[in-house]
């Protein structure tokens, strides 16, 4: 290459223009990567709050469950659950009363027809969620409600369902001192039974039926079964004065029978 040729070309290159970017972009570049970093941080402690409360209230659940599993009054019931479970009236009515799971709703049911009728609270199915049955056979149905009456606080559903165990609805709703067992799922527990009698003491008083024997949450829509065997109730709260603060309410059968419309077919 003569010398010429050379300069020329060394002249060319001293006029090309180097694009490179100015400092204060690798800057901007620098501050807007910290930024992300911040935000990044943020989130992870917003994630790791929020699993702490959910990992928390777990924990409350599960211990609350012991707890209702574990405590004096869970252990008294189902003792004398096993002892009534030897006589032939609870051995008769237990495969009748299920088990309802509404949401977070828990609670009893009974059927009264061998096609899938069944009696309960309307509070136990009030809630917006499938109505869930379950049978001590271990099968389990979606179940529609027929008819509420919420003043009365009883609900009639069905499921579709043939030949499954049933309780027979007495005509009256039983006297004062009548010895009458409930059958139901207390605290977590399934099929307990308990032995009372009805406090009632005069006739103007069969607007609620009082029992003696102790409710629990998960008693709602339990039977009250006479010593005939017959459904004379339906409970579905407990008194709340210190004194007789286990003590039952029930609905009466007769007012059942006679404001619901199944009954009037």
């Amino acid at each position: 290459m003569s010398n010429n040729e050379e300069n020329k070309k060394h002249s060319e290159n001293e006029n090309l223009e180097i694009d490179e970017p100015p400092l204060e972009a690798f800057y901007e570049e620098e501050e807007e990567t910290e930024i992300e970093k911040q935000k990044k941080k943020r989130k992870k402690r917003i994630f790791q709050s929020l699993a702490a409360l959910i990992i928390t209230g777990l924990i409350i659940q599960v211990f609350s469950m012991w707890f209702d599993m574990f405590n004096l009054d869970t252990i008294s019931l189902r003792q004398e659950s096993e002892k009534l479970s030897e006589e032939e009236i609870v051995q008769a009515s237990q495969d009748a009363v299920v088990s309802i799971q509404n949401g977070t709703s828990r609670g009893t049911g009974f059927s009264i027809t061998s096609d899938g009728y069944l009696l309960t609270n309307e509070h136990v199915v009030n809630e917006q969620a499938p109505i869930l049955i379950f049978f001590p056979s271990g099968d389990y149905y979606e179940a529609e409600i027929i008819e509420e009456h919420p003043t009365l606080d009883v609900a009639l559903l069905k499921v579709e369902a043939e030949g499954i165990p049933h309780l027979n609805i007495s005509s009256e709703n039983g006297q004062g001192n009548d010895t009458i067992y409930v059958i139901g799922n207390p605290l977590l527990q399934s099929q307990i039974a308990n032995k009372g009698t009805i406090h009632n003491e005069n006739e103007e008083d069969f607007n609620v039926l009082e029992i003696t024997n102790p409710i629990f949450p998960g008693h709602s829509g339990s039977p009250v079964i006479s010593e005939n065997g017959e459904v004379v109730g339906v409970v579905y709260a407990r008194r709340v004065s210190s004194s007789e603060n286990r003590r039952g309410l029930a609905v009466p059968i007769e007012p059942i029978i006679s404001e619901l419309e199944y009954f009037q077919k």
